[in-house]
């Protein structure tokens, strides 16, 4: 049992804000075994018990990718930003060590700006290139089609492991499309499923609540651990 079946075993069953269980994971070969204490995250107070995306939230929450707002929110109907994507995607990736350079790679991120280690680290891995104007625009918000390339480039190696006759398609995902790529992997892979009416919707910005189901889907595609 890794770490993570731990996590989402324990938030799973945990019943307030301040349990706290103490975990032995089990010696495999010759490994010692590990004891922890596992601490249940905060919940929101714009979260209710029960929603469509509660378990996702509470998931990314456990894992110390998202702490919400100082309000004690989340915002789940809020597009989210693209700094706050960079900050998800660096503790997604388990925050490596990294060391952001001293100068900006973008004109409109200052070294001083909230997330500048977590936007310069996701620059410096090719996941993100900016603007063509030099910038990254780090208050505007993420689209789906976009959201689907930084999960892409993520992942080391994208694959779907379904045939094509099995896989999901998206009737406003053409084939000449930008992303046509990164967004048929999403639902090969059913980390999106897309609209009810069988669309994607590519150009609409990412809630934040969506975001949370996105990344924790995202966990189990082939390729997300080798990102630990």
């Amino acid at each position: 049992m890794s770490l993570s079946d731990l996590v989402d075993q324990w938030y799973g069953a945990a019943t307030s804000s301040t349990s706290s269980v103490s975990v032995i994971a089990p010696p495999e070969g010759t490994t010692p075994g590990i004891n922890f204490t596992l601490v249940q995250a905060p919940s929101f107070s714009d979260v209710p018990a029960v929603s469509q995306f509660t378990e996702d939230i509470t998931w990314l929450a456990a894992r110390g990718v998202t702490d919400g707002y100082p309000d004690g929110t989340f915002r789940p109907l809020e597009p989210i930003h693209r700094d706050a994507m960079a900050a998800f995607l660096y503790r997604a990736a388990g925050m490596p060590e990294f060391t952001p350079p001293a100068k900006s790679p973008f004109l409109d991120v200052s070294s001083t700006a909230a997330f500048y280690k977590e936007i310069t680290w996701l620059s410096s891995t090719g996941i993100t290139t900016g603007y063509g104007d030099g910038t990254f625009r780090p208050l505007g918000s993420v689209n789906r089609d976009a959201m689907a390339a930084f999960l892409y480039r993520m992942t080391k190696t994208p694959y779907c492991q379904r045939s094509p006759s099995e896989s999901r398609t998206f009737t406003d995902n053409p084939a000449n499309a930008q992303f046509h790529d990164e967004i048929a992997w999403m639902a090969c892979n059913e980390i999106s499923t897309g609209w009810p009416d069988g669309t994607y919707k590519p150009d609409e910005p990412v809630h934040r609540d969506a975001m949370a189901a996105f990344l924790k889907r995202w966990s189990h595609t082939p390729g997300y651990e080798t990102l630990k």
